[in-house]
């Protein structure tokens, strides 16, 4: 379904709306009501790992990504993620990353000195990042018109479509501009954005730019709006020289899985039991909101990682005219969810009875 379809038949299931029985619903609760919906089919999915016959793999064949590398840094012993008794070293999540499906790891070891890891030297990881908050919104209506990001070096980075150029007459409307910047900016080739949170750190009402290369200075600007302008600075960070391990004396280099471990068993897992532990069969893997930990041992190392993930999904937008990523055939059930949900919201009589109808649809 396109999204008027998709508005058409929430319209139509809320039929007290239809018959004049309660104020009609604006285009941009529905959205919500659907996002919301969208959300928690992924959510269910989540916790079924995407084996449940409601929502599986393929109805979010559009939203995979597959073979993602990874850099993985070194900590030093200043980096918060050091831990002298468990060696390891990390990757920065990926900004689009909605849920991992599954990583592997480049691990180098000597198959002659099997409890010895390789002495493989290291090189410096440039980061270029800027913080830039978004604009405090102009004076008078109409808010946030022609908003654009450019940078000095790359170009221009965003301009707002022809549906939101014109502004906004509500402050409130700042929404739709950010989700829509992280969106068109997650395809870009070179710059990762990030919204008000990197390397565990808050920024508040502000866009993170991150690059490996230096794209000047990132500026957010508007009619009427006072552009917020910020230079990229940088940071370096301490990853293997991949491009020495040719020329080791002895290596054997090895793609293999990772296993995904709790936090709440992660150290017995590493220190306790030897069934467990991180091994060069399979790595030790531990996943937070920004990082990817892999644990080694005294017997390799680890140079790269490589993910698959599920991207998050685009938002659906009547105002923007963006469509639901998901397959179409669990459209009717994103419906069915939204109008429980408004519903609900609204403290509807029915709200028994629909979400009976929706069990009964889709056993």
């Amino acid at each position: 379904m396109t999204v008027f379809e998709l508005h058409l038949n929430v319209n139509q299931r809320l039929q007290e709306v239809a018959s004049f029985k309660r104020d009609k619903f604006r285009p941009e609760e529905i959205d919500l009501a659907l996002n919301k919906a969208m959300n928690r089919l992924l959510e269910r999915g989540i916790d079924t790992k995407f084996q449940d016959d409601q929502i599986n793999l393929s109805h979010v064949s559009g939203l995979i990504r597959k073979n993602k590398a990874l850099e993985v840094i070194i900590p030093a012993a200043s980096d918060p993620l050091y831990e002298e008794l468990a060696p390891s070293v990390y990757s920065i999540i990926p900004p689009d990353q909605y849920w991992l499906i599954g990583a592997r790891n480049e691990v180098i070891r000597d198959p002659f000195e099997c409890s010895t890891a390789p002495t493989l030297s290291s090189t410096t990881l440039g980061e270029w990042t800027a913080v830039v908050p978004f604009p405090a919104a102009n004076a008078s209506a109409p808010y946030f018109a022609n908003v654009q990001v450019d940078s000095t070096i790359l170009g221009n980075l965003y301009t707002a479509p022809a549906a939101i150029s014109a502004g906004f007459q509500n402050t409130k409307s700042q929404y739709v501009l950010v989700q829509n910047i992280l969106e068109k900016l997650a395809q870009h080739a070179t710059l990762r954005v990030y919204w008000e949170r990197y390397r565990d750190t808050y920024y508040n009402n502000s866009f993170i730019f991150v690059s490996n290369s230096n794209a000047g200075t990132i500026g957010i600007s508007g009619t009427g709006l006072t552009p917020s302008n910020v230079a990229m600075t940088l940071a370096n960070y301490t990853i293997y020289n991949r491009s020495l391990i040719p020329e080791l004396a002895s290596f054997e280099s090895l793609l293999v899985p990772c296993r995904g471990q709790q936090e709440d068993t992660l150290y017995p897992a590493l220190k306790q039991n030897v069934f467990y532990k991180t091994r060069k069969e399979e790595v030790v893997m531990d996943q937070t909101f920004d990082y990817l930990t892999f644990y080694r041992d005294e017997s390799f190392i680890v140079t790269r990682a490589y993910i698959d993930y599920i991207r998050k999904p685009r938002t659906i937008s009547l105002v923007l005219g963006q469509n639901c990523e998901l397959a179409d055939s669990v459209h009717h059930k994103i419906v069915d969810l939204a109008v429980e949900i408004l519903r609900l919201d609204t403290k509807d009589q029915a709200y028994p009875q629909t979400v009976q109808d929706t069990q009964l649809r889709t056993k």
